[in-house]
Parts: structure tokens; C-alpha cells; sequence
């Protein structure tokens, strides 16, 4: 079976895990780990320019690329360069595309900052906030801090105008410090955040990591967060944070970008370098793999046994969900942070308590500026 669909956003790992950090709490290096083939070198340009080809036969209304790692910049920019390419001469139908890259920064000089300005790619720039916490949980292969590299790597995109955003992972350590870490970030005039709950391990239990998040210290911190955050929204001095811009487009009848809010999982394609593709970031491991770039269609990969048999559990809504008041902001979560039960059913969240906190103290302003947006949008 192959047809056409009309978006299609991939995933890819150039260099699948290879990393140049040592980044205490790296979830790919979990993931890798429980794969039979844990390393699948770097991307070739032929396995790039088939993936490229390709989904610009199946897709019909836009395209996104988005590189992730390990380390993607590992790749080398004459990769990239290779992909506006291999973009410009397949693009036949001339649809939308959109690049995207997730990096820790180490490598970003003004070569790199200048292309991606010039071919406007939105750039996710790893840095767990203060200095001291990045410099402990994100060392490189030296056991070095990497925290003034990655903050002269934001300095260097500003300066070619490059678009980017923060990515902090949200570990134990940082979430004791809600007000440091905001001041950071607006120190800084870093007004674009990704917040990320530090994942546990695969077959670790939640919480059990010197990394790990509580329940009640997530739902804490994400209280405190969000009254730094609305006390400037409501000044006019806007930070966009990601999580709360979603849970704000809920209500406004939006669907939330980030998947993790969507109430159910759907099957994307994560393609590791050696072209085999998965339906998740979270599960790229030998269970899900859903076949390769050199030989099947995207549709084929999408539509199968193994992403429906990813997906499925995904579907049923716990029964705690049912009655919750706050269920249609929350909608279950993602399903990394909720445990398969014997049926095959997920379990409530373990963040669920700290969830039910953040929306008790938080839900009436959401919905209030869901309302004022609704009446006065943005131009």
C-alpha cells in the first residue's frame, strides 16, 4: 500500500546516539542501550536524499525536518548544506517545509549560525539554566562544563539572527529553584522555553534517579513557574513557554502541537541514521521499529501492525481521567510517564498529583486568557 498524506513530519537522528556530552541524565543513551545494534554510526548522504526523496512523494501540503540526536551537528554542516539540496531538487511540488535542529550548542560557531539563519531553521539550544546545575548534569566527554560554550552558542545565533529556543530538562536539582531559574531565563533575554520533565529510565522505576522528579516537586515548581511567568504576561512582558502556550490553545479550540498533550499517541517517523524508523523519540528500540527508508513507504511504516500495536494503548482514557476536572487540559499525559498495566491498558500519570496541583492553582488564569485571546487575538 502507498499514498499520499498531506503532512509529513519527520525526525531524524544523523548521528544517531554519538554525543560529544556526557549529559548525566541523557534518555537516548537509555534507549540505545536496550537495542540490540545501539549505535548506528552517522547518516550517509545516500540514506539523507532517499528520506528527502521520499517524503516528498508522499507528502502533499508541507514537510518538517527536524534533527535530533545524540549530538546531530556531529554530522558536519556540509550534511545540512547537502539537505537544502537534496530539498531544493525534489521539493518538486514546491510545498512548505520547515528544518528544525536540537543541539547542545558545543559545535554552533558563526558557519553554523549563519546557515541556519540563511535557510531559516528554528534551533533548540540545550541549557539547563544556571551554571551551576548545567555545568553538573551537562559535562562533556572530558567531564568538563559546557555551560559557557552553550551560552556563547546562544550569543553567537542572536548575532546572525538565527531563531531559536531553550531546552532545559527539569530535574530534581532545578526544580527546587523556580525563581532562579526564571530570573535566568530573563537575565538572559531568553524568551523562547521548552521546559522537559527528566525521564526516567526505560525499565526504572519513576523517581528512583538522583535526577528524578517527585510528583508534589514537579507540581511545586510548575505553580511557582507559571506565577513568575503570568505576573509579566499580564505587564505585557511576554515569555513563551511552551507548556502554558498549549494548555492556553486548548480551550481556545486549538490543538496542542506538543504531542504529549494530545490525549493519545499517533505514530511519527524517527529515523535513526542507518534509515530504520520508529514511532517515537521515547521508543526508538527494537520492539517498535517499523521498517526502513531504503525499502518502505512512509504511509506503509504509519499505517502497519507495529505502530497500531504502539498506539492502541494510548487510546483507552484511565478511568481516574474520566471524572477529573481537569482531564480536558491534561488529557493522561505522555505515555513515557505512565506504566503499562497487565492488560496492556496504561496507568494514571506519575505526575498526575502534581498535575492536579498546577491546575487547581492555575485554571481559572488560563482560561481567562484563552477567553481574552479568543476575543483579541494577536495581529
Amino acid at each position: 500500500m502507498e499514498e499520499n498524506m498531506d503532512a509529513l513530519s519527520l525526525l531524524i537522528k544523523p548521528a544517531s546516539g554519538n554525543c560529544n556530552m556526557r549529559c548525566r541524565y541523557c534518555f537516548y543513551a537509555d534507549v540505545t542501550d536496550s537495542r540490540e545494534v545501539k549505535n548506528r554510526g552517522m547518516m550517509t548522504l545516500d540514506t539523507l536524499e532517499i528520506l528527502v526523496k521520499k517524503a516528498f512523494e508522499e507528502a502533499t501540503h508541507f514537510v518538517s525536518f527536524g534533527f535530533q540526536g545524540g549530538e546531530p551537528t556531529l554530522a558536519g554542516l556540509d550534511f545540512y548544506k547537502a539537505l537544502m539540496e537534496f530539498q531544493r531538487t525534489y521539493n518538486i511540488r514546491r510545498i512548505p517545509v520547515s528544518n528544525s535542529i536540537q543541539t547542545n550548542g558545543s559545535l554552533i560557531d558563526a558557519d553554523w549560525a549563519e546557515f541556519f539563519a540563511e535557510n531559516q531553521f528554528l534551533t533548540g539550544l540545550s541549557i539547563d539554566g544556571t551554571k551551576e546545575i548545567h555545568d553538573r548534569l551537562r559535562p562533556d566527554a572530558q567531564r568538563k562544563g559546557t555551560y559557557l560554550r552553550c551560552m556563547k552558542a546562544a550569543d553567537t545565533l542572536t548575532k546572525a539572527g538565527a531563531d531559536f529556543n531553550i531546552l532545559t530538562v527539569v530535574t530534581r536539582d532545578f526544580a527546587r529553584h523556580p525563581d532562579k531559574a526564571y530570573n535566568f531565563y530573563k537575565k538572559n533575554n531568553l524568551r523562547y522555553i521548552q521546559l522537559i520533565p527528566c525521564l526516567d529510565g526505560l525499565e526504572e522505576a519513576h523517581g528512583s534517579s538522583p535526577y528524578s522528579l517527585s510528583a508534589e516537586l514537579y507540581g511545586d515548581f510548575l505553580c511557582r513557574f507559571f506565577d513568575l511567568w503570568y505576573e509579566d504576561f499580564i505587564q505585557g512582558d511576554y515569555f513563551s513557554v511552551r507548556m502554558f502556550d498549549n494548555y492556553i490553545r486548548i480551550p481556545m479550540g486549538e490543538p496542542p502541537e506538543n504531542c504529549g498533550m494530545r490525549g493519545h499517541c499517533s505514530a511519527y517517523p524517527v529515523i535513526e541514521a542507518d534509515g530504520s524508523v520508529y514511532p517515537c523519540d521515547f521508543y526508538v528500540i527494537d520492539e517498535y521499529l517499523l521498517g526502513y527508508v531504503q525499502k518502505d513507504s512512509f504511509a506503509d511504516m504509519l499505517q502497519g501492525a507495529t505502530a497500531a500495536r504502539f498506539i492502541t494503548p494510548s487510546e483507552t482514557v484511565h478511568e481516574d481521567c474520566l471524572t477529573c476536572p481537569y482531564g480536558f487540559l491534561c488529557r493522561g499525559g505522555c505515555r513515557r510517564d505512565r506504566e503499562t498495566m497487565p492488560d496492556g491498558s496504561l496507568s494514571v500519570n506519575y505526575y498526575c498529583e502534581g498535575y492536579k496541583k498546577f491546575f487547581a492553582h492555575t485554571k481559572d488564569r488560563i482560561m481567562d486568557i484563552a477567553r481574552k485571546m479568543l476575543q483579541d487575538p494577536p495581529t
